[in-house]
């Protein structure tokens, strides 16, 4: 297939956030405890001081002219264990941040700040590399580190949102937040929904690919048409949850946003033109996006503040199945072919997305002790 191939891991994100990093379950759901245990602030500042010093060591060695495969090796793990560290807590923090009315779009504006980014930084960094070359482009990337740390520590959470710090070590709080979320029925089936969308929408982009080059026959540069296609509809699906506020309940939000994404994933795969490929990848992230906003905002304001870090940790955890959907989807492509596969996937997701929906309707709801 020749370079156009990519990582058949590397994958869509959720509601703003890249499911590629290097943490592994038990780290999620450990830093998922700390954000219980300790101030999000604090979680948020030390994770992002480990960045810029991981970056600044990488510049320094470059610039030494000493630059080994293991030094970029040893900085992409530490970046891992920082998003690890800090994924939950930044969740939490939004949450401190705002009332809960306006928590939606709080988790709306946060994801599209990171959409945006996504388009703008690569841009950026295209255009730095011939002007300045790797070594001070790296050094730049560096220096936009601190003007984050800068806001981060002038940041005061609102007084309502002031956390019962959480007691027992780090196993104990692991549990509490697995056995919280998954007692709390309106949790469960959040979980449930994120899922489905996590299992068989979320793992398109790892076909990208192969779609680019054997079906649609547009090679690298039709790749990066479609990739910046589909982050353009994320950026705009995140507007649109800002836009939308609480006028329309948040059920009908996910069935309608879950549902068309499927859709959209089914005429992107049986797409034979290209120009309608783009506006289907567009429309496909766009609603991915948006149900996932929806879908982390909700948990958020449903879970109580004391538990709020360790249920954030579940989330990522389930947003962790991605690679096992790309699995999936790529087993199936290598036996139906890429565009039969994904149409049926998607089909399964929507039907996912209508079964879930049915039964968070006609079971019980039922409500966990929230007693820390």
């Amino acid at each position: 297939m020749g370079n156009v191939r990519s990582n058949p891991f590397t994958s869509y994100g959720d509601d703003g956030h890249s499911c590629n990093d290097d943490a592994d379950v038990a780290s999620i759901l450990d830093r998922g405890a700390m954000a219980g245990r300790k101030r999000p602030k604090t979680i948020t500042i030390v994770s992002d001081v480990s960045l810029l010093l991981s970056f600044l060591g990488l510049f320094a060695i470059s610039v030494a002219g000493i630059m080994a495969p293991w030094h970029i090796l040893s900085v992409s793990i530490i970046n891992g264990i920082a998003f690890s560290l800090a994924v939950s807590a930044r969740q939490s923090l939004i949450s401190g941040l705002v009332h809960r009315e306006q928590l939606r779009t709080a988790v709306g504006l946060s994801s599209t700040t990171y959409n945006a980014a996504q388009i703008i930084g690569p841009a950026i960094g295209g255009a730095m590399l011939p002007l300045l070359g790797p070594t001070w482009t790296l050094g730049a990337s560096a220096v936009l580190v601190i003007p984050a740390l800068v806001l981060y520590s002038s940041l005061e959470p609102i007084k309502h949102t002031s956390v019962n710090q959480a007691q027992g070590s780090i196993i104990e709080n692991v549990k509490a937040g697995l056995t919280y979320t998954f007692n709390a029925s309106t949790l469960r089936f959040l979980m449930l929904s994120a899922m489905v969308m996590i299992l068989t929408v979320g793992p398109f982009q790892s076909l990208m690919p192969v779609f680019a080059e054997d079906v649609l026959n547009v090679g690298a540069g039709g790749l990066g048409v479609l990739m910046l296609a589909a982050g353009v509809g994320a950026l705009i699906g995140s507007i649109s949850v800002v836009a939308i506020g609480d006028s329309i309940g948040h059920e009908k939000l996910e069935l309608i946003f879950g549902l068309t994404a499927a859709a959209a994933l089914a005429s992107f795969a049986l797409s034979p033109w290209y120009a309608l490929s783009i506006i289907m990848v567009s429309i496909t992230a766009f609603s991915a996006t948006s149900f996932m906003v929806v879908n982390m905002t909700v948990l958020q304001v449903s879970a109580p503040d004391y538990i709020r870090g360790r249920v954030v940790s579940v989330r990522f955890l389930v947003i962790g199945l991605m690679p096992l959907g790309a699995l999936t989807m790529g087993f199936a492509a290598e036996s139906l072919g890429a565009p039969i596969a994904v149409a049926i996937i998607a089909g399964i997701g929507a039907v996912g997305f209508t079964l879930v929906q049915i039964a968070s309707r006609i079971l019980p709801i039922a409500k966990p002790n929230t007693s820390s």
